[in-house]
């Protein structure tokens, strides 16, 4: 594609474009399915009062089930609709059509755990056993009777669903400012001329050899964001007060608490991780002074830290050929995994045409009953490939999990939901290091330190952030751009150490961050790679055993919960071995690289 150009969508190959028709066939199809969302709601609401009754309930908890699989659907179409082209006025009027259906869905359904929860609790507990029914909704029950303490009465309860738009407010408004009003300046290309810059080809310039090109980029794309500096801020302030407003009402004692509650996570857990990431920054801080070294650099400045310290020769991956080394890379797999991945690469679950108004990054969206769908943006490097293979790691949990799985136990939590996608990316590393030898070893060397970098490292820094700004506020102070600054830099200079050079425009980076406006998700991210660590060397080293175990677990949803799930497939997430395994693979590759430089 040249470089000066951003296709329209309606100039994207058909074969680089997800099927949305699989979901729908027609934008009267999507209209209809939304609007029998309200009968179906009415419908729902009749079981109120009556729910001590096993049959009443199996029929209520049926109905609620239908409900979600539709509305599910409905919003993930007119979303994805939505982030393929965020300037079409027509899509986003669409997608927020559904926004109210959401609030009334969870208004509608609001009765049904405060009303179980008024049973005594021995009844209860007994309900699964009442009918052969029931028995799927098991676990559920479960967790409502762990849940008890913190589920509010029936109306308080309608109250926090119609509160949902609202809570949602800020998030909402960055998504739109970020992807469709932030305009940034042409930045310096390759060649010298000048070259439109995007979220999405941002990556590409900070890899440049060039430093002059990824210096450019970096302070034009920083600049941007900081001059809204006091905007963001109040967005993420009030993102950060509808989460405290949400803990407290639901009798929480911190924000952190309620998050990591949802999925039963010990608070020990989130600490430990930063302890041990704390412990091992010595090693980071000795990364960036080799790396300075073989950039031949007097001082490595932040937009330093991307670009390659051994260039590789035949860098391009077209979409087509990346397809070919995954195939190979993700054969630990087995062929039951290999198959279905592959049918769902040629089947339209992928949209990887990068084109104008597109949103930036790539998520993979679970529809039950249809199918997983991807979106990213192709640009031919190994990251793109690398982007592909942790997204559809998250395609085949889904698709795995809804065939296994009841639509109650098929959503796994985000807890989890990292570990799958990661195991790919681990997966296609180690296939491209196995395969490389002399100095494109040691780029894939590097690669590998990126990764844990960029997945452990940052990550934990972005956990910290949010634990500092989190606390803060419960403190009663208030998140102005200067703080917000203040906390970023000051973790930065820790992270990194006092040899790499903290630019004014870093200060911003924050702003730039999606995920902040989803309370404490980022550290998943770094547990779920010290998982993924563990699980990507059994699937390479113990053969058919920890394959089954780590299919058994893609097929588990959220049947149980997330710490146990991976017990199962053979990581002890309570522990500290996950870490310790993730920062020797660390070490190992920090060493072969040093050594290979003293030679």
């Amino acid at each position: 594609m040249n470089n000066q150009t951003i296709p329209a969508r309606k100039d994207c190959p058909a074969d680089e474009k997800w099927q949305l028709s699989d979901i729908y066939a027609t934008k009267e199809d999507w209209a209809q399915a939304r609007d029998s969302i309200r009968g179906q709601l009415d419908a729902i609401r009749a079981f109120a009062g009556r729910l001590h009754d096993p049959q009443v309930l199996l029929d209520c908890l049926t109905k609620e089930d239908e409900m979600e699989i539709a509305l599910s659907a409905v919003f993930a179409w007119a979303r994805m609709m939505a982030d393929t082209d965020t300037a079409n006025q027509e899509y986003q009027a669409d997608a927020a059509s559904v926004m109210p259906l959401l609030d009334e869905a969870a208004a509608a359904t609001a009765f049904i755990e405060p009303e179980l929860l008024a049973l005594p609790e021995d009844v209860l507990k007994s309900l699964p056993s009442a009918l052969p029914g029931l028995q799927k909704y098991a676990f559920r029950l479960q967790e409502l009777l762990r849940m008890k303490a913190h589920i509010l009465s029936p109306e308080q309860e309608a109250f926090l669903a119609r509160t949902g738009e609202l809570r949602s407010t800020a998030r909402n408004t960055y998504t739109v400012m970020v992807n469709a009003d932030l305009k940034f300046p042409d930045t310096l290309g390759e060649d010298g001329s000048l070259t439109p810059l995007s979220e999405s080809r941002y990556t590409s310039f900070l890899r440049s050899k060039d430093r002059a090109v990824r210096r450019d980029a970096f302070e034009k794309l920083f600049r941007t964001y900081r001059s809204f500096r006091n905007t963001f801020a109040s967005l993420y302030s009030s993102s950060v007060k509808a989460s405290q407003f949400l803990s407290e009402m639901r009798h929480y004692e911190t924000m952190r608490e309620a998050a990591l509650d949802a999925s039963n996570i010990p608070l020990s857990v989130y600490d430990s991780a930063i302890r041990a990431t704390h412990d091992f920054l010595p090693e980071l801080h000795r990364y960036m002074k080799i790396k300075q070294q073989l950039l031949k650099l007097d001082k490595v400045h932040m937009y330093d830290l991307y670009v390659p310290v051994v260039e590789r020769p035949a860098a391009a991956y077209p979409y087509g050929q990346a397809k070919g080394i995954l195939k190979e890379a993700l054969a630990p797999l087995g062929e039951t995994y290999e198959h279905d991945l592959f049918a769902g690469l040629e089947a339209g679950w992928v949209d990887c045409c990068e084109n104008q108004g597109k949103r930036s990054g790539a998520y993979s969206w679970g529809v039950y009953g249809v199918h997983p769908f991807v979106l990213m943006s192709w640009n031919d490097t190994y990251e793109a490939m690398s982007t592909l293979a942790h997204e559809m790691g998250h395609s085949m949990h889904s698709w795995y999990s809804s065939q296994k799985q009841d639509f109650v136990n098929s959503e796994y939590t985000i807890f989890c939901a990292e570990v799958a996608s990661t195991t790919n990316e681990n997966l296609l590393l180690e296939y491209m290091l196995q395969h490389a030898e002399g100095r494109e070893r040691l780029y894939f060397l590097n690669l590998y330190l990126e990764q844990i970098r960029t997945t452990v490292f940052r990550q934990m820094l972005f956990a910290e952030f949010e634990l500092l700004t989190h606390a803060a506020v419960e403190k009663g102070e208030i998140l102005t751009a200067e703080k917000l600054e203040g906390i970023w830099m000051d973790l930065n200079r820790t992270y990194y150490g006092e040899d790499v050079v903290l630019d004014p425009e870093l200060a911003a980076e924050w702003s730039r961050i999606p995920h902040f406006y989803r309370p404490f998700y980022v550290y998943q991210y770094a547990t779920g790679y010290a998982a993924a660590m563990t699980l990507s060397h059994h699937l390479r080293t113990k053969g058919e055993p920890a394959r089954k175990a780590y299919l058994d677990y893609l097929a588990s949803g959220g049947s149980d919960y997330s710490i146990e799930l991976l017990r199962r497939a053979g990581v002890d997430m309570t522990s500290t071995e996950p870490f310790a395994i993730t920062f020797e693979k660390f070490r190992q590759c920090l060493d072969e690289l040093e050594a290979a430089c003293a030679e």
